[in-house]
């Protein structure tokens, strides 16, 4: 196996808790650390004996500096979710922010880079002017029109982003669709709402294979088929089902079915789903060829294009807007991607 698929499955192993033998130590940290997964690691192999001392080592500094950053970022959500209940907005707890609340202040595993929450539209202006009185300013957004905020203030550890829908997934995914599979969670005195775990897992799917377009690109945000893995575990599986349920046409279904597939080859987790279809198995076969020859992306993308277009499920219209569709998926590269 090459060396960039073989550093890959050994790092997927060592985050399973097992050690490969042979392994290289040094490429698969330096994975790690690409890919934002240290952390998680530093908790798979908390217990293993047989690593190196300095291995060890560098890991509880990483899990120890990840606990001080995560309490900063806890406490940064708490307030920013009571300053919305302040305006009478209960916000939605999306990706990171989700599973940081869910895990409580003291989590160590899960590096965040910021936090995503969501609300319905019409409270977005005061949703924003709650969150400008403590101290949060407007950024350069990456959203769309209509789609959210960027907003940030120095002193924390990372930003916040407000979101009113999800992005390039197709219309109607917004705050009044994915509350129908959210409950109530209290964040200290603070009220926001929490997804399903079937939602929960549903946004990470979403945002990778469909937003980013890694079903079109053939890449693996190896962070979140971590948060996937953990999500089946925390809750001694996902329902497939129920999961489905929330990608109702068929271009999303072959995209939740392409993770699904991807997540249970790497980190060994299965949740039950319709496999079938041969575009599904040409993208899982797409994947490990791409990793193997990393230089036929662009050719396997645009192969994926004509068996699958992906324009259907992005809200783009016109030329001009498409076209920098096209420049984004095959010219943005993301260094956290394998």
């Amino acid at each position: 196996m090459p060396s960039g698929a073989g550093v890959l499955s050994d790092l997927c192993q060592c985050l399973k808790g097992h050690v490969p033998p042979a392994i290289d130590w040094e490429a698969v940290l330096g994975l790690a650390n690409r890919t934002l997964v240290t952390p998680a690691l530093a908790a798979a192999l908390a217990s293993e004996a047989e690593i190196p001392s300095e291995v060890a080592g560098l890991l509880q500094v990483i899990a120890e500096r990840t606990a001080i950053r995560n309490r900063l970022m806890h406490a940064q959500l708490a307030e920013a979710v009571a300053a919305c209940n302040a305006a009478g907005i209960k916000p939605i707890l999306l990706k990171g922010a989700a599973l940081l609340a869910r895990r409580g202040p003291d989590c160590a595993d899960r590096l965040l880079t910021d936090l995503d929450l969501m609300v319905r539209e019409e409270e977005g202006a005061e949703a924003i002017a709650a969150l400008e009185r403590i101290g949060y300013g407007r950024f350069s957004s990456t959203h769309d029109d209509g789609q959210g905020v960027n907003l940030g203030r120095e002193r924390d550890a990372g930003g916040l982003d407000l979101h009113y829908r999800l992005k390039r997934v197709g219309r109607g995914r917004d705050a009044a669709w994915l509350a129908a599979s959210c409950r109530p969670f209290a964040i200290g005195e603070a009220r926001a709402a929490m997804p399903s775990p079937a939602a929960l897992a549903a946004l990470f799917v979403l945002h990778d294979q469909l937003q980013e377009g890694d079903y079109w690109r053939g890449r693996i945000d190896l962070r979140h088929l971590v948060d996937l893995a953990a999500i089946a575990r925390d809750e001694g599986g996902i329902d497939g089902a129920a999961l489905a349920a929330l990608f109702p046409q068929a271009r999303a279904r072959r995209a939740l079915a392409v993770q699904l597939d991807t997540l249970a080859e790497w980190l060994g987790v299965r949740i039950a789903g319709d496999r079938r279809g041969w575009r599904v198995a040409f993208q899982a076969w797409r994947r490990r060829a791409q990793l193997r020859r990393p230089g036929t992306e662009t050719a396997f993308t645009l192969t994926s294009w004509l068996i699958d277009p992906p324009f259907g499920l992005f809200e783009h219209s016109g030329a001009a807007a498409r076209g920098r569709e096209v420049r984004r998926m095959l010219l943005e590269k993301k260094a956290t991607k394998v």
